[in-house]
């Protein structure tokens, strides 16, 4: 049983690691996840451009991090003219009356320390809307079988990009993981009706140089989104 003294020294040692275990898991959340672009259109109103993370309602404001978007291109269909955005409080709107998929790239950004894989990393954003055209649009892309189809290819500058790891984030906030395979095909699942985000990330080793500034390695993250009518119901706004 052990003496009163070592039993209340052994409940003090178990109280302050309960508050190191949770600064732990949180700390494996955050890194778990972390920030990309992704466009929401609706069936009526703009096309608009948000900076942040959508599974985790979190969204940036113009003033703040959304700045960091600072010189992004955005497109539709096949057209290469590039689109008019105009800066909200909170988003980027994309002026456009095409039905097409939209599609934003974010290249802009200066190179910066990176504490994990150490020295410089320049990130891109690139965001499509839309899985009606089968033809890559971005550097990494998840290109449809056929239009609205749930099996895709992940493109990497035309080529297929095998066993990547890629992140689906359905209508309820729900998550979860699937690969591409040998041929950098993937079939995903789309049971709720609502807005589902999918995300890409792939990390090119080779050091370049951007505005005068080198780095060590591009990384590109890549979303798609896009609306399924049909499916399980889920509560607007959750």
């Amino acid at each position: 049983m052990g003496s009163p003294v070592k039993q209340l020294h052994l409940k003090k040692v178990q109280s302050m690691k309960k508050p190191l275990f949770v600064l732990m898991m949180l700390a494996a959340s955050a890194a778990a996840h972390a920030h990309y672009v992704w466009i929401e259109r609706d069936a009526t109103g703009p096309v608009r451009a948000y900076f942040g993370e959508w599974e985790n309602d979190k969204i940036e404001k113009s003033g703040a991090a959304l700045d960091r978007i600072a010189s992004p291109l955005a497109f539709a269909g096949d057209a290469r003219q590039a689109l008019k955005i105009d800066r909200r409080a909170d988003h980027l709107e994309i002026q456009t009356s095409s039905a097409e998929d939209v599609t934003l790239v974010e290249s802009g950004l200066a190179p910066r320390e990176d504490k994990q894989a150490g020295g410089k990393t320049k990130t891109v954003f690139h965001a499509k809307n839309g899985r009606s055209s089968t033809q890559a649009k971005l550097d990494l892309d998840l290109v449809p079988a056929a239009a609205n189809a749930n099996q895709f290819t992940l493109m990497l500058r035309g080529a297929p990009l095998a066993n990547t790891e890629i992140k689906v984030y359905g209508p309820p906030k729900w998550e979860k993981s699937f690969k591409t395979d040998d041929q950098g095909q993937v079939m995903i699942a789309t049971p709720w009706a609502g807005r589902y985000v999918i995300e890409a990330i792939h990390i090119d080793p080779t050091p370049g140089e951007a505005a005068g500034e080198k780095y060590n390695r591009l990384r590109h993250v890549s979303t798609l989104s896009f609306l399924v009518n049909e499916g399980i119901a889920w509560p607007a706004g959750r």
